[in-house]
């Protein structure tokens, strides 16, 4: 094995980073304060995991409490690399690896290497090594034995994730692929609030159940770490053959050839659903409305973030919302409601030129104002996101506990149009000042940019955490008495959308060739 031809290769990655960081006044800064922002991240996780492990010893219940603490952090980064794409982009294509003396497996290896090394991984590592450190130091658990099983746990967490995204990815391109993942998707969001009820009618059952999960990584990792004996080898031999099967799993779907959803077609239909929708928008603009409805509806990412937007929305309102009172559920769906219809089609929202390439240029050949294109881009988008607004409203009157009441309808629906219109109208100024190169045809992989990332996960964040605030300090402000104080909302955000549509334009064409320059690779 060429090992210090890949280790050149993993330093590389960060070579890269590093270069792409100088490339602009003020990124080094930004660059040296991530990564120290993101070291006291670590070491606060840590000492999060280490803060469980003493709560473990003096409840006298250590192993059970490690066991949910990794198995919690295992699922949470299996979810977390497949929804927000940290950690699973691909640096160097295997045909790209094929210009270095490299054989397969060694081209596979320097992948798969490259990507547990993301810092994304680092985060649950941290939390990972503190529990163990914890145990050790409390005297109940083994420091050679927890530290082997958490760098096992690890790599397995790492190659169930990746083998997920694949698993995923294959189903996209398959005729069908988006109702199955549909269904597992809910399956996924719905099973707690099923299983409650059962579990807590038969005690049995949750025993049977904590019995089978011995097999697990986390559970095997937990009786490493408490019994440095038999019990701790039986472990980590659960914890390798976890790995070798994930990585055989792995390289048997790596190597099967990605199939198409469907044949593609040479004839153009002049006269499909989106041409008749994009007629509403005048001669003028009806063409590029019709061609970004496609650009949007043809892209994976996107099909997959809508089946899977509103089932996740829904589980964060059932999950967060059980906490906070009888109207707890309404409080939190007011929140979720407000990124249901711009969830979807966040990717390309926040940065519509990305993925188009050389094509960037033939904007400006047409006999049009490039402004137009602008525009365009950001009505499909709304047509998009407002299409499931309506979805969502018909999910709420048929799962939602409370009685049907026009009042939460009207307040739901206001939430829902505030976010169409406030993150669009943001999604445009973060595509004019801070555009990314991307790649229209992967499905995973976090390729936004800084501030796409700030908007999409703030924006979560942001509608998780504030009607929460606003119930404890104002609960008349997101109650149904108080209906009619959220009405001027979507009415600003609108006013605030429709003056950002006529500020882009010549912010457009003033930045021409900076977003040229990025879209084609050169910055």
């Amino acid at each position: 094995m060429n090992a210090v031809l890949i280790g050149e290769l993993v330093t590389l990655r960060y070579k890269l980073l590093w270069a792409k960081t100088r490339s602009r006044n003020g990124r080094i800064a930004i660059f040296l304060a991530g990564y120290l922002l993101l070291v006291m991240l670590i070491a606060l996780l840590a000492s999060g995991g280490v803060g469980a492990a003493i709560y473990a010893v003096r409840s006298g219940h250590g192993e059970k409490i490690a066991q949910a603490v990794l198995t919690a952090i295992f699922f949470e980064a299996v979810l977390a690399s497949n929804i927000l794409g940290f950690g699973m982009n691909a640096i160097f294509s295997d045909l790209e690896l094929r210009r270095y003396p490299l054989t397969a497996p060694e081209r596979r290896l320097t992948r798969h290497l490259i990507g547990i090394v993301d810092p994304f991984w680092f985060l649950f590592l941290g939390l990972q090594l503190g529990l163990a450190f914890g145990l050790y130091g409390a005297g109940v658990g083994s420091f050679g034995f927890g530290l082997i099983a958490v760098l096992l746990l690890f790599v397995s967490n790492y190659l169930l994730a990746r083998f997920i995204a694949l698993v995923i990815d294959r189903l996209m391109q398959r005729k069908g692929g988006s109702a199955i993942l549909l269904g597992g998707v809910m399956l996924l969001a719905f099973l707690p609030s099923v299983l409650a009820p059962l579990l807590k009618k038969n005690p049995a059952l949750l025993h049977t159940i904590v019995e089978r999960m011995a097999f697990t990584p986390p559970f095997a990792a937990a009786a490493a770490m408490m019994h440095p004996g038999a019990t701790g080898i039986w472990g980590l031999a659960v914890l390798v053959w976890w790995s070798l099967g994930l990585v055989a799993a792995l390289v048997w779907i790596e190597n099967r050839p990605p199939q198409r959803r469907l044949a593609e077609s040479v004839k153009v239909e002049w006269d499909g659903p989106t041409d008749h929708i994009a007629a509403w928008f005048g001669p003028d603009l009806a063409p590029f409305v019709a061609h970004w409805l496609r650009f949007y509806l043809r892209n994976s990412r996107t099909r997959m973030l809508s089946l899977i937007g509103l089932p996740l929305l829904a589980f964060l309102t059932f999950q967060t919302g059980q906490r906070l009172g009888p109207h707890g559920l309404f409080v939190a769906a007011l929140g979720t409601f407000a990124m249901s219809s711009f969830l979807g089609i966040s990717r390309i929202a926040v940065n519509y030129f990305g993925y188009s390439g050389g094509a960037f240029r033939r904007y400006f050949l047409l006999p049009v104002p490039p402004a137009a294109t602008v525009r365009a881009a950001s009505y499909a988008a709304l047509i998009i996101g407002g299409a499931l607004l309506p979805l969502a409203l018909l999910l709420w009157i048929v799962l939602s506990p409370y009685p049907l009441d026009a009042r939460m309808l009207l307040m739901l629906a206001c939430s829902g149009l505030t976010g169409l219109f406030g993150f669009n109208a943001m999604g445009i100024w973060v595509t004019l000042y801070n555009p990314r190169k991307g790649k229209y045809s992967s499905s995973f992989g976090n390729d936004l940019s800084l501030g796409g990332n700030i908007l999409v996960i703030g924006g979560v964040l942001l509608a998780m955490l504030l009607p929460r605030l606003l119930y404890a300090a104002y609960p008349a402000v997101v109650s149904p008495e108080g209906w009619w104080m959220v009405i001027p909302l979507p009415l600003l955000a609108a006013a605030f959308y429709f003056g950002t549509l006529k500020a882009a334009g010549p912010v457009f064409m003033a930045r021409r060739e900076r977003l040229l320059a990025v879209v084609e690779g050169r910055d």
